[in-house]
């Protein structure tokens, strides 16, 4: 029989020979398993970037629609406070000292040089939605930083003349051209309005005459208060429910009011669970005058 032997002569340069490339395959199959748990983490990571960034556009799109509903209504906003303006002068002018009767005349005389100004009165409406955007972002952030659940709310000011705006109220988008995601409690110039449960002051927002507001985070959401024309507390400040901390405003050309707005009131917004709600379902009932 033929006998055939193989005869190694350095065994040991073939054996590290033989582990070296063991350890290439292995290392080759460690990082092939490394570049998939990669990519897949990237694709996930992907999709939520590709999500945020779908509702931003969205988001975006839906502000751009609201700014030229309301830019179309420029005409229609200013001529409203106009009225506005003139109702008061019917209402209170025979008891005005010179000081007020010539501030009315400066509003007054604004607004009827911004329906001849077109590129004005686009630019001060933009500023005053931006205003009223950046309100709901402060919102939005003070309202979700809990799961609990809002608990009722009392009336931040006398509703003893009721409401001028509803929650989403069809007239007021009818006017404006945006929704409106509160309640309009009509309201003396300059009245104490008072914190509707209590919280911690999240944002003070003074825009001079555009349109100021106040945030307060509460346990389970959170409330804005809007046309604000000054302020009592500051950011940080802890307050209890019917504290003082805003004074109230409204009025066409005065501080906190803005272009878009229905007179001397509040505007009040609650917030909770992630979305605005309706405040009536949080506020005392049998209160609002029929």
């Amino acid at each position: 029989m033929l006998k055939v032997e193989v005869i190694v002569e350095r065994p040991g340069v073939i054996l590290a020979m033989l582990c070296a490339i063991a350890g290439l395959f292995f290392g080759v199959q460690m990082l092939v398993n490394t570049a998939v748990h990669t990519a897949l983490s990237a694709n996930a990571t992907g999709g939520q970037i590709t999500q945020d960034r779908l509702r931003e556009n969205e988001e975006e799109i839906r502000r751009q629609r609201i700014e030229q509903a309301v830019l179309n209504k420029r005409e229609e906003i200013l001529r409203y406070q106009l009225l506005l303006l003139e109702r008061r002068a019917d209402q209170e002018g025979g008891v005005w000292s010179q000081e007020e009767q010539e501030e009315w005349e400066r509003v007054h005389a604004d607004f009827l040089a911004l329906l001849q100004d077109r590129q004005a009165a686009e630019e001060r409406i933009r500023a005053a939605l931006y205003e009223i955007w950046e309100s709901q972002g402060a919102l939005m952030q003070a309202g979700r930083t809990t799961s609990a659940s809002l608990a009722a709310l009392s009336w931040p000011v006398d509703p003893k003349e009721g409401l001028s705006a509803t929650y989403l109220d069809p007239t007021y988008e009818e006017t404006f051209g945006l929704p409106h995601w509160g309640i309009d409690i009509p309201v003396e110039q300059r009245s104490i309005i008072r914190a509707a449960a209590d919280g911690v002051v999240e944002t003070v927002a003074d825009n001079g005459m555009g349109f100021s507001y106040i945030v307060l985070r509460h346990e389970g959401g959170a409330t804005l208060y809007g046309h604000v024309s000054g302020f009592l507390v500051h950011e940080g400040d802890q307050v209890r429910e019917g504290s003082g901390i805003a004074i109230s405003g409204g009025m066409p050309g005065t501080p906190g009011a803005g272009p878009l707005s229905t007179g001397p009131h509040l505007h009040f917004e609650v917030f909770e669970d992630g979305t605005h709600v309706d405040p009536l379902g949080y506020l005392p009932e049998g209160i609002l005058e029929k």
